[in-house]
């Protein structure tokens, strides 16, 4: 049977190759598409089954595969059996009856289309035949067979070896269409594949038959039309001198262009706008931008071929997605284990459904929220990302969409502008612009109000509840428990500790706002004072209680400091060995205040939020390095924040001398607003990472019990898997369980992953195909007249000269003595390192970045988000920084 436009869409996908199958979808899609019909893969196969045939080509394969043969040599011995060998009866039988209904006077392109299975992942242009202006019936059988033949072209047997495709699973459709006699042909374009943009469509056309176009042979009009109108924006005309025409049966010729086509447009504007209306319909059919090659004969628009534009290499075209780490990268910085990232994944979830229910959003709408309260994040090569998209729908719950949205993106740090695509894509839930939905979004904005009334009454309850509960977990024996009930420990940690979040969530936002609102206000009405205002009205602020670890080492140091003995031991002991040097040595009180503190800190660590980073339990050494350095550099006090305070005062003065009246008391009430939240944001963000200590030690302690069984290599491999896998050991969800080898697997995969990605990615379609994460080296900023090299966001004020020290990673040498530390981003876990520096220099972040208010706190100097830092500063260097300016000057 042969395929026709009449048959189902079974049989014809089963038997017409990826050509031929084309030819289908695109007449049942109405387009005009020249007659065909297709003698699918059967009798192909057919052919093969006949006993000379089988038996001599197998013979021919297995000698190419032993390496007796060459793939040249095979196609030779293929041609000539398959030109011996008569074609089974069906074959001309079937183009009898073909032919009644194409008519036999007519002329007929003969394709080969691919047909076997590996043809959907592989693509063979270029090594099977076709023929043009075929006639009669003997020419269109004798084509039939060359088809089949070229199947097994050397250059097509080499491809499969080189691609490891079974040699002996070949399969060939071929199509016989109606071969027009066009007066110009071409190939359409719905996209700018050059450009690589989807703004534009590209025709390209010659006179004549299109065969000159697609070899080269032949130079081609271009013409440019705008994609969502047709309009014509451009045009570029060649010389046209020759155009291919139908000669012999499957043959064509050159011959000489009419003198007045030679240099006018091949194409009027109508043929154009007829052109831009199917290639319209057919990108509107296939939902990707397409190749088309199309001809015209007597006026009639024909479309022969599409495809899909094969020289994209990333997706113009699909659903959007909007990636930002501007933010998060404070948190989750380089490499994030497959655990950690699935771990923040679910509690982030958990978390902003929680905050829905506080502010009244009816369950049935939550629950149509799932698609991206479910995916606030994102994990590109490696790299945790927000996934912005679904933070602005977030933020529509709340009345003021707009003015949220740049509030929320002064809180994130994003500063680039949204596509009109974009922003199109995240208005808020579309229940709110009902009236129903009105009302239930007054509802939502009044109880978010109530709470700026409330919030220190709801943050200091919260932080009550939580460390009675933190206190509980902490005092189990969890190093000693075995995995499945770790799990079950886990479980009431998400349901009691995690599940109970609505007031840091809350506070949060408040957060966001106050802190939006007091930024604009400062520029505003107070465009005549200084731009950096505002941070010297949130310095001086206190009881941070993320400050609380690094001012008890200060302690520490400040005892130490006062035997000369015990600052000898600390000072000369390599930290790895400092606490059990403490243990030997006589200085047990001090030993027992060092544990005493590893006690209530010791869930601390750099980049303390990825649950693999190893935490001061496990290895106290940064405890000592940071005890070495506070008494090498002299600072074993206590940080004095008069000076701070002072800042504060002289910058309140100058707005309340400043703003008069009804303005004055609204600034200053936002200004009250923005500290409270501010101060709360960062205490019960200290919150989270106690429970994250908790989380670290829990997961590690399964590690143990599962590497223990053997299920894994190493204990710390446990950080290869996600939550729900770790989750699924347990509960008996997994579908495969070698966990050894799936674990190798991603290692390898995270091996691959070395180059740092853009802080900002927009995806289409499929996330990891087609799609660039790779950061452009980002070149710095420098001052036209020299006066600095290096510009940033200015967060605490202050001019020094100093020598640079610069640390990426926890496992770098953390030795400081009063350097300038720079480096790429910072989290709570770094602030034991401050006492030790004299300024500090971030490449990313923003003023609500942790690093910012606790260097406002500390009177740090300090400047973030300054583009290409760790490119251009190296340690050893010898720079000036003015911090209330921003700018850094390398002085040698």
């Amino acid at each position: 049977m042969l395929v026709t436009p009449k048959s189902t869409l079974f049989f014809a996908k089963n038997e017409a190759g990826g050509k031929g199958f084309n030819l289908y979808l695109m007449s049942q899609a109405g387009l005009p598409v020249p007659e065909w019909v297709v003698f699918g893969k059967r009798y192909f196969h057919d052919f093969l089954q006949s006993s000379d045939v089988k038996l001599n080509l197998e013979n021919i394969l297995d000698r190419l595969l032993r390496q007796e043969i060459t793939a040249g040599q095979a196609e030779k011995d293929i041609t000539a059996l398959f030109e011996r060998t008569a074609l089974p009866p069906t074959v001309a039988a079937s183009l009898e009856e073909a032919l009644k209904d194409l008519g036999t006077d007519r002329v007929f392109s003969v394709r080969s289309s691919a047909a076997d299975e590996d043809s959907l992942s592989h693509s063979f242009a270029g090594q099977l035949s076709s023929f043009l202006y075929v006639s009669g019936k003997e020419d269109i059988l004798k084509y039939i067979r060359q088809c089949w033949a070229s199947a097994f072209s050397e250059r097509g047997l080499v491809y499969r070896l080189e691609n490891k495709i079974d040699l002996k699973k070949i399969s060939v459709s071929v199509v016989l269409q109606r071969m027009i006699d066009p007066d110009k042909s071409g190939v359409l374009f719905t996209c700018d594949p050059v450009a690589k943009k989807t703004d534009s469509y590209v025709v390209s056309a010659v006179y004549g038959v299109g065969e000159g176009l697609v070899s080269g042979a032949l130079d081609a009009d271009s013409f440019w039309l705008d994609a969502k109108s047709g309009k014509m924006l451009r045009e570029e005309l060649v010389e046209k001198k020759e155009m291919m025409k139908k000669s012999a049966s499957g043959h064509c010729e050159m011959k000489p262009v009419a003198s007045d086509k030679v240099n006018t447009a091949s194409l009027s504007s109508e043929e154009l706008q007829g052109l831009y209306r199917l290639g319209h319909k057919i990108q509107e059919q296939y939902h990707r931008p397409q190749d088309i090659e199309w001809a015209m004969e007597n006026g009639k628009i024909y479309i022969l071929q599409t495809r899909p534009v094969t020289s994209l290499d990333q997706d113009l075209i699909g659903y959007p997605n909007l990636w930002d780490n501007s933010n998060i990268i404070e948190s989750y910085g380089g490499l994030t284990s497959p655990l950690s990232f699935s771990f923040a994944l679910r509690n982030y979830k958990a978390v902003y459904v929680q905050f829905c229910e506080v502010l009244g959003v009816p369950n049935d709408i939550i629950k149509d929220m799932d698609s991206y309260l479910s995916y606030m994040l994102g994990s590109l090569n490696g790299r945790v990302y927000y996934n912005l998209f679904n933070w602005y729908k977030l933020v529509g719950v709340l009345p003021g969409f707009k003015q949220n949205r740049e509030f929320m993106e002064t809180m994130m740090g994003v500063s680039e502008a949204l596509s009109d695509e974009i922003a199109d894509r995240i208005k808020p839930h579309p229940s709110w612009d009902t009236p129903m939905g009105r009302v239930r979004k007054m509802v939502t904005g009044y109880n978010f109000i109530k709470y700026h009334f409330t919030i220190q009454t709801v943050v200091d309850d919260f932080l009550t509840t939580f460390h009675k509960d933190y206190d509980r977990f902490r005092a189990m024996p969890l190093k000693r428990m075995r995995g499945d009930q770790l799990i079950r420990v886990y479980m009431d940690v998400e349901r009691n500790m995690l599940g109970r979040w609505k007031a840091p969530i809350i506070n949060d936002f408040l957060c966001m706002v106050h802190f939006g609102l007091l930024r604009k206000l400062t520029t505003t009405w107070l465009k005549e004072l200084d731009s950096t205002i505002q941070n010297d009205l949130l310095a001086g602020e206190g009881g941070l209680e993320s400050a609380e670890p690094t001012k008890a080492l200060l302690r520490l140091a400040h005892k130490a400091n006062q035997n000369e003995g015990l600052r000898r031991l600390i000072e000369t002991t390599d930290p790895k060995e400092g606490l059990e040097a403490l243990n030997q040595s006589p200085y047990t009180e001090f030993y027992k205040l060092v544990l005493d503190y590893l006690d209530r800190f010791g869930f601390r660590c750099m980049s303390e939020m990825k649950l693999e980073e190893i935490d001061l339990l496990t290895d106290p050494s940064y405890l000592f390095v940071c005890l070495k350095n506070y008494l090498k550099s002299g600072q074993v006090e206590v940080h004095d924040d008069s000076h701070e305070k002072n800042l504060r005062q002289k910058a309140e003065e100058k707005v309340a001398g400043h703003l008069t009246g009804f303005k004055k008391k609204i600034y200053f009430w936002v200004l009250k607003h923005a500290r409270k939240a501010v101060k709360n944001r960062e205490n019960t963000r200290f919150a989270r990472t106690r429970i994250y200590g908790i989380a670290r030690t829990i997961f590690q302690s399964i590690g143990e019990d599962l590497a223990a069984l053997g299920a894994l290599e190493h204990p710390r491999d446990i950080f290869w898997l996600t939550i729900e896998e770790v989750f699924g050991i347990y509960n008996g969800t997994l579908p495969s369980f070698d966990l050894k080898a799936f674990i190798e697997l991603r290692k390898k995969d995270y091996a691959r992953f070395g180059e740092e990605t853009d802080p900002r990615v927009l995806t289409r379609g499929a996330v990891y195909w087609n799609n660039q994460f790779i950061k452009e080296e980002e070149l710095p900023a420098s001052s036209e007249t020299g006066d600095w090299d290096l510009k940033g966001l200015p967060c605490c004020p202050g001019v020094l000269e100093g020598v640079v020290k610069v640390i990426i990673n926890p496992s770098d040498n953390l030795e400081l003595n009063g350097e300038i530390l720079v480096t790429a981003r910072t989290d709570p876990g770094w602030v034991p390192l401050y006492p030790s520096i004299s300024g500090l220099l971030v490449e990313r972040g923003s003023l609500l970045s942790h690093s910012a208010i606790v260097a406002r706190e500390m009177g740090i100097p300090a400047i973030v988000s300054i583009p290409g830092l760790t490119k251009k500063l190296k340690t050893g260097m010898r720079i000036r920084i003015d911090a209330k300016a921003g700018t850094i000057k390398i002085i040698e």
